[in-house]
């Protein structure tokens, strides 16, 4: 096993899986300008390692990803991708197949980074919220695209309207098109998934991710540039730069 780090990153080569962890607890594993470095990093070092044929991501027990920075959303800016899209996308641009590890909650942005992955395990008992327009602004990154795409177009679409937390055991109710497992069964599931998938041929596994990658980035761009000026022009009103201030957390 060869374990390096990539603050707040950590990688392990277990040939042939991979392990990359999001261990940034101090900032409850936002998408922070360090974040948005070290994790694409991860991804690539994992994957370029010869013996890696599936990679599964996690993050700490309690939160997989809680999304962006106070500062991203308060920082002015002309319709532009935003800071946070390698991060988030980061899993479906890797080479190597992904399997989202999603024990703790995963809010916003770090929501659309376990979404994106090639398969994801949730826990029952966590939060998962699109809880973009609880700020006042609409999404953005793909998300109008990757939530339905991924969870089922109804609950997607609910969820990015309500922007409010869902249990895991709630999506299972609802048929979401995802694992949903018990709390202690999430690692061990996306495990048994990700060494499944290792059994193929490692050329093999790049080659079905390619096929499968090119329309879903195509898709997730188009949805990305439908998005980006409504996205710009919320984000800027009073009413949002209200709530930012009163309601997201300072860490």
């Amino acid at each position: 096993m060869t374990t390096s780090h990539h603050v707040p990153v950590v990688v392990r080569l277990e040939a042939p899986l991979a392990h990359v962890s999001l261990q940034d607890a101090a900032r409850g594993n936002r998408i922070t300008p360090a974040a948005r470095t070290a994790l694409p990093t991860a991804l690539a070092e994992a994957a370029a390692d010869p013996g890696t044929r599936a990679i599964v991501l996690s993050g700490l027990p309690g939160v997989f990803c809680s999304g962006g920075t106070r500062e991203d959303l308060t920082a002015d800016g002309e319709a532009r991708t935003p800071a946070g899209w390698d991060f988030v996308r980061a899993a479906a641009d890797c080479p190597l197949p992904v399997v989202a590890a999603v024990q703790g909650h995963a809010i916003g942005g770090g929501l659309l980074l376990a979404l994106y992955a090639d398969a994801v395990v949730l826990s029952e008992r966590s939060s998962y919220a699109a809880n973009f327009l609880t700020y006042g602004f609409t999404p953005c990154l793909g998300a109008t695209h990757v939530l339905p795409a991924v969870l089922g177009q109804a609950l997607g679409t609910e969820m990015l309207y309500t922007g409010r937390p869902y249990r895991g055991r709630e999506l299972l109710a609802r048929g979401a098109a995802v694992n949903i497992v018990a709390h202690d069964k999430v690692t061990s599931r996306a495990d048994a998934i990700a060494a499944r998938i290792a059994q193929a041929p490692r050329t093999t596994l790049q080659l079905l991710k390619q096929e499968l990658a090119v329309p879903a980035r195509e898709m997730a761009l188009a949805a990305l540039a439908r998005e980006l000026a409504h996205h710009t022009a919320t984000l800027a009103t009073p009413e949002a730069r209200h709530r930012i201030g009163a309601l997201y957390p300072d860490t």
